[in-house]
C-alpha cells in the first residue's frame, strides 16, 4: 500500500451527551480537528455567517478556525479499540466506479497498531488498498464528478485534494455551533463540478463555488431545524435537496425536506406533506427524491412531476442508512441490520444475508452495492455473493 502525504499528531474528541438525546452513532463522536499551528490571516471566525474563505492547501489553517467545541460543552475522551477501524461518516465511490474511499478512525494508531490513519482508497476490481491520503479530515467525503478530486469534511472545515493527496484547498467557514460539537455532516458536488455543498451541526448549509482551479464561498442557507444531516443536489443540478436529522429527542419537530435554488441561495419550497421525522434523503436518476422517515416508518418518493407515494420499508426506519442508485436501485439498511433492495423499475425487493454494515454505496452503474463496517472494512455485494476487501 502506498502512504501518500504528511504524518501529523492527530486527536480525538466528543461531545458529552445532553439530557435525554439521542445521538446518531457515531456523528457526535466524530474526530476533533488537528490543533496545527496558528497563523495571523485575520479571519472572523468567530462572527455570526461569515462569508468564509478558500485557504490554499500549502497554507496552515488558522487555529481558531479549528476550535470544534463551544463553551459550556465539555468533551470526554473516548477510549481507542483496536475493532474500530472506520468512521461511518465517510463512504463513496469515484465516478467511473474504480476507486472506493473511506476515512479510518485514529484507534489503531493510538493503540500503536498501524503506523498512519486517514483516507483509504481502494480498487474496486480487485478489492486491494491502493494508497492511504493523509489529509487531515476524516469525515463526510464526496467526489469531484471528474473523479480527480475528493472534498473531505471534518469539523469545522472541508479539505479537497487529489487521488494522489495532495491538499488543494481547505474550505473555512462553518462556526461553532451553540450546544453542539461542531461537526460537517454531508458533503456534494453540483453534476457539473463547479459547486459544493456543505452541511453542519452549526445549523447552516454552505454553497462553495469551484469552476476551474478557483474557489471562492457563495451563499449560506438556513434551513429548519434538525435537517442539518444531508444535502443531494438533482441530477440536473437545478434543485438542492437539504433534510435529514442527525440527533433526536422526544417531541423533536418534524423537519420535512427542503429543496433550494443553488444558484440563487433561494428557498424554492418546503415539502410539509412529507410525514414523520426524516433520516435520510437522496436524489435517483430519473429526478424523483427519496426520504425515508421514522413515526411514521416510510420510504417516501417524490417524483420530479411533484407526486408522492410511499415504498417499502425495513423494520426499523429510525436513522436508517439510505443508498440511492444512479438508476432504479435504492438500498436501505435499518438500524437493526435489515438490508433492503428495492429495484424502482421491477418493483422487485431483495433482503440479502449480510454482515454489519454502517454504509452503503452503489457502484455508478448500479451492478454492485458497497457496505461499509466500523469493524470489518469493505464488503460488495453483486445481486447474489458478498466478497471482503482488504483491510489496509
Amino acid at each position: 500500500m502506498e502512504i501518500i502525504g504528511k504524518p501529523a499528531d492527530q486527536g480525538r474528541e466528543r461531545a458529552a451527551g445532553l439530557p435525554r438525546r439521542r445521538w446518531l452513532l457515531g456523528a457526535a463522536a466524530l474526530p476533533a480537528a488537528l490543533l496545527l499551528p496558528g497563523c495571523d490571516a485575520g479571519i472572523p471566525f468567530l462572527r455570526r455567517h461569515d462569508p468564509g474563505s478558500c485557504l490554499p492547501g500549502s497554507e496552515e489553517i488558522p487555529e481558531e478556525a479549528l476550535e470544534n467545541t463551544p463553551p459550556g460543552i465539555y468533551p470526554g475522551p473516548i477510549e481507542p479499540s483496536a475493532d474500530r477501524r472506520f468512521s461511518d461518516s465517510g463512504f463513496a465511490v469515484s465516478p467511473d466506479g474504480t476507486l472506493l474511499a473511506a476515512c479510518e478512525t485514529f484507534d489503531r494508531y493510538a493503540l500503536d497498531l498501524a503506523d498512519d490513519f486517514g483516507v483509504i482508497l481502494w480498487d474496486t476490481a480487485s478489492g486491494e488498498v491502493v494508497r492511504r491520503l493523509t489529509v487531515s479530515a476524516w469525515g463526510p467525503i464526496a467526489w469531484h464528478p471528474d473523479g480527480t478530486h475528493l472534498a473531505i469534511g471534518q469539523s469545522r472545515h472541508i479539505a479537497i485534494a487529489d487521488v494522489e493527496g495532495e491538499l488543494a484547498w481547505n474550505l473555512l467557514g462553518h462556526e461553532l455551533p451553540e450546544h453542539r460539537i461542531a461537526n460537517i455532516m454531508d458533503v456534494e458536488y453540483s453534476p457539473d463540478g463547479t459547486q459544493l455543498a456543505s452541511t453542519s451541526t452549526d445549523g447552516t448549509v454552505r454553497l462553495w463555488d469551484l469552476p476551474g482551479q478557483q474557489c471562492s464561498a457563495g451563499h449560506i442557507l438556513e434551513p429548519g431545524e434538525h435537517s442539518d444531516r444531508y444535502v443531494a443536489y438533482s441530477p440536473d443540478g437545478a434543485v438542492l435537496a437539504v433534510g435529514g436529522a442527525s440527533s433526536s429527542s422526544e417531541g423533536d419537530s418534524v423537519n420535512p425536506p427542503e429543496l433550494w435554488d443553488p444558484a440563487t441561495g433561494d428557498r424554492r419550497t418546503v415539502l410539509d406533506a412529507v410525514e414523520g421525522h426524516v433520516y435520510d434523503i437522496g436524489y435517483s436518476g430519473d429526478g424523483a427524491l427519496l426520504a425515508v422517515t421514522d413515526e411514521p416508518s416510510a420510504l417516501v418518493v417524490i417524483g420530479a412531476d411533484g407526486s408522492m407515494s410511499e415504498r417499502p420499508v425495513t423494520d426499523n426506519t429510525w436513522f436508517a442508512e439510505l443508498a440511492v442508485g444512479t438508476g432504479s436501485k435504492v438500498a436501505l439498511l435499518s438500524r437493526d441490520d435489515e438490508l433492503l433492495i428495492w429495484d424502482r423499475s421491477t418493483e422487485e425487493e431483495t433482503r440479502p444475508e449480510f454482515l454489519p454494515l454502517d454504509r452503503l454505496c452503489w457502484s455508478p452503474d448500479e451492478s454492485v452495492l458497497y457496505g461499509l463496517s466500523r469493524k470489518e472494512g469493505v464488503t460488495a455485494w453483486d445481486g447474489e455473493n458478498w466478497r471482503q476487501f482488504d483491510l489496509p
